[in-house]
């Protein structure tokens, strides 16, 4: 299920790094960013369930938390920081939904969730974060 979701965010030919790590292992990979650097992260732990499928069987679902971030300039104030989200979701947010859907990999998502979380990082750091429930077809 990553690797699907990886290729799809590396299909999109973006300048958005891929990043899979723990929280803390990321703090110090991000230290090495500069300013207008762009990442997409999910944090290695993440929520699913298991459940029964419509023709039996266990199936798989996880609930992704995918972070769109950009490093920006120190001290912005929330209208440009409202501006950057903006851009992010038209660079690369817009773009991977349709790729995700288009994929053929996942079952179709009827709602995708965006929050605007404050930095994780870096105080300079501007993310949108998309969540969703991933879920593999059923053969």
């Amino acid at each position: 299920m990553l690797q699907k979701i990886k290729g799809i965010i590396e299909s999109l030919e973006t300048a958005y790094i891929f990043e899979y790590e723990e929280s803390a292992m990321m703090n110090v990979k991000v230290d090495k960013y500069q300013r207008g650097d762009k990442f997409v992260y999910i944090e290695e732990f993440r929520s699913g369930k298991i459940f029964e499928g419509r023709y039996g069987g266990n199936r798989k679902q996880m609930r992704m938390q995918i972070y769109f971030c950009k490093f920006s300039k120190m001290h912005g104030n929330a209208i440009e920081r409202e501006a950057q989200r903006e851009t992010i979701l038209n660079e690369i947010v817009y773009r991977f939904i349709d790729a995700y859907k288009s994929s053929g990999y996942f079952e179709q998502v009827p709602e995708w969730n965006i929050y605007y979380p404050l930095p994780r990082f870096d105080a300079n750091e501007v993310s949108v974060m998309l969540e969703f429930n991933c879920i593999l077809p059923q053969c």
